[in-house]
């Protein structure tokens, strides 16, 4: 089974399986692991998949050992010279698997401008998601995307930091080098502004450009995994995230989306959740500089938390 909702459009709803694709196809609903190297697309058939909930647990970081860990990585970068590292960790909570359609809807409602999913696979698990960040939009011969990084809470008034302009600043000049890497042309580049996610908000930098078809499979292995998501240089601080996380990112921060012929809505699988039997698990990341403070960050990951812990308080 897959449900999904794409901002400003209808939902769509699915009966069938994932199944694993080297090539690209031309048409489809596509997912990938963190690093790209597993890629699923969705075969429609007549049966409906019954919900797969594995019983082993997803390792869930405490904050104490989360800050040792933190503060680890933050030396290791200094050491090496790493610009930036994304450190994830996994929050577990308590959850009636049989209401993951309930959680659904109200995921959907409570984030319009994200790009919502749930789906129940013999393979790939149970997941659900409300994702703000978008990887590849392709209408016709157009396309786009987007430099998210840096993060605060809605509310917070503050001027932004150093730290998150610079965090955003790596993403968007990978992005804009990878493009030229690939030939693309036309590419067009906006001024950085504040883009609301939830209960956090984000610095965010546009990118139009033009694309042909054939460009599609070439931008997805080229520009993901982004910085946002990995770090820089990518090769370090992908050895980095090997070492310091316990638990396998799995299909967290890869990508998720549609692909129709000449258009494409690909979206990079944040504010993800697990389901397995009487436990939900949130995959929550923050972006680390050499100047990172770990106990705001971990504040962080707490905050984009926040609204799908609060849903399921309430179902």
């Amino acid at each position: 089974m897959l449900i999904y909702r794409f901002p400003g459009k209808e939902i769509t709803q699915k009966t069938g399986h994932f199944e694993k694709f080297e090539e690209l196809p031309q048409n489809g609903f596509v997912i990938s692991d963190f690093r790209g190297e597993n890629r699923y697309v969705f075969k429609e058939n007549s049966t409906d998949s019954e919900q797969h909930l594995k019983n082993d647990n997803i390792f869930a970081i405490e904050k104490r050992d989360y800050l040792k860990k933190a503060t680890l990585l933050i030396s290791t970068m200094k050491a090496i010279g790493i610009k930036k590292t994304v450190f994830s960790r996994v929050k577990e909570l308590q959850f009636d698997e049989k209401k993951d359609i309930n959680l659904f809807y109200q995921l959907e409602q409570a984030y319009p401008n994200a790009f919502v999913y749930l789906f129940r696979d013999n393979v790939l698990g149970t997941w659900i998601g409300a994702s703000p960040e978008i990887l590849l939009r392709k209408i016709d011969n157009n396309g786009f995307t987007i430099s998210l990084a840096g993060t605060k809470s809605s509310g917070d008034v503050s001027a932004w930091s150093n730290k998150e302009k610079l965090e955003q600043g790596y993403v968007s000049d990978y992005i804009e080098e990878e493009l030229k890497t690939l030939k693309i042309n036309g590419i067009e580049k906006s001024e950085i502004y504040e883009h609301k996610a939830g209960p956090v908000k984000h610095l965010r930098t546009d990118f139009t450009f033009s694309m042909n078809k054939s460009n599609v499979d070439a931008f997805l292995k080229t520009i993901h995994p982004t910085p946002a998501i990995s770090g820089l240089p990518q090769s370090l601080a992908l050895e980095l995230i090997d070492q310091i996380e316990n638990h396998h990112r799995a299909l967290y921060s890869g990508y998720i989306g549609e692909i129709d012929n000449e258009n494409a809505s690909i979206y990079v699988n944040l504010r993800c959740c697990q389901i397995r039997k009487g436990k939900i698990y949130l995959y929550l990341g923050g972006g680390y500089t050499t100047d990172s403070d770990p106990v705001k960050e971990w504040i962080e990951t707490e905050n984009k938390s926040k609204t799908i812990s609060d849903l399921i308080q309430k179902l």
